[in-house]
C-alpha cells in the first residue's frame, strides 16, 4: 500500500472514498517507514496530499485512524485466512494452519505495521479490542474445526514466532518451525 497523491484536487473533492483510502495508505505508509511516533494528524494528511479538514472530515482523531487502519490489515488477514482455509475445506484445524502459516507470511512492510500496532495494543483499549474481536469472531466461526486445547497452544506458539519476526530478530530456520507446528495440528492427543 502506498500514499498516492491526486494531481487535480478538484477530482479528489469528487471521491471522499479516494480520500479516506488516501488518508488510510499514508498511514499505513508512515507507520510502516517511520513508525506509529510518526503517525500524526499533520503528516498523515501531507502525505495523502489533503487538508486537515478533510482529515477530520473522514476520521474525528488519530485514534479512529489507527482503529480503522487496523480493521483494514484484519480485514486482508481475513481474506488470507480464507483462501488458505479453502485448500483445506474445513478439516480438523485447517484455521490454526492458517494462522500458523498467516504468522509466517507477512511482508516487511507488514511486520513493521503491525510491530506499530502491537506497541498500541498494550496502550490503547480500542485497537486491542478490535484484534480481540477478530480473534474471538474466527475461533467462534471455526469451533468445529479449532477448539482441540491442543489448537490453541500451537497458534501461541505462532504469536511468539509472529512477534519475533515484528521484532526482527535473525531467526534460523523458521521453515523448521513452520513445518513443526503444522504438523501439531494433526496430532490428536487421547485425554484420560
Amino acid at each position: 500500500m502506498k500514499a498516492t497523491k491526486v494531481k487535480n484536487a478538484y477530482m479528489k473533492k469528487k471521491d471522499p472514498l479516494f480520500v479516506r483510502e488516501s488518508l488510510l495508505n499514508a498511514a499505513f505508509e508512515l507507520a510502516a517507514t517511520k513508525g506509529m511516533a510518526d503517525v500524526t494528524v499533520n503528516k498523515v494528511s501531507e502525505l495523502a496530499d489533503v487538508t486537515k479538514g478533510a482529515f477530520f472530515h473522514h476520521f474525528d482523531s488519530k485514534e479512529t485512524l489507527v482503529t480503522e487502519l487496523m480493521q483494514m490489515l484484519l480485514t486482508r488477514l481475513d481474506k488470507q485466512f480464507d483462501r488458505l482455509m479453502a485448500e483445506e475445506e474445513n478439516s480438523d484445524g485447517c484455521f490454526t494452519r492458517a494462522y500458523i502459516r498467516a504468522a509466517f507470511s507477512e511482508g516487511a512492510a507488514e511486520r513493521k505495521v503491525w510491530g506499530a500496532l502491537l506497541s498500541l495494543l498494550a496502550s490503547k483499549d480500542q485497537v486491542g479490542w478490535v484484534w480481540d474481536t477478530w480473534l474471538s469472531e474466527r475461533l467462534k466461526r471455526h469451533s468445529k474445526t479449532d477448539s482441540r486445547i491442543e489448537l490453541r497452544v500451537v497458534r501461541l506458539a505462532a504469536d511468539g514466532v509472529w512477534l519475533e519476526r515484528i521484532m526482527n530478530a535473525k531467526s534460523k530456520n523458521l521453515k523448521g518451525v513452520e513445518e513443526s507446528l503444522i504438523e501439531m495440528t494433526r496430532i490428536r492427543y487421547k485425554v484420560g
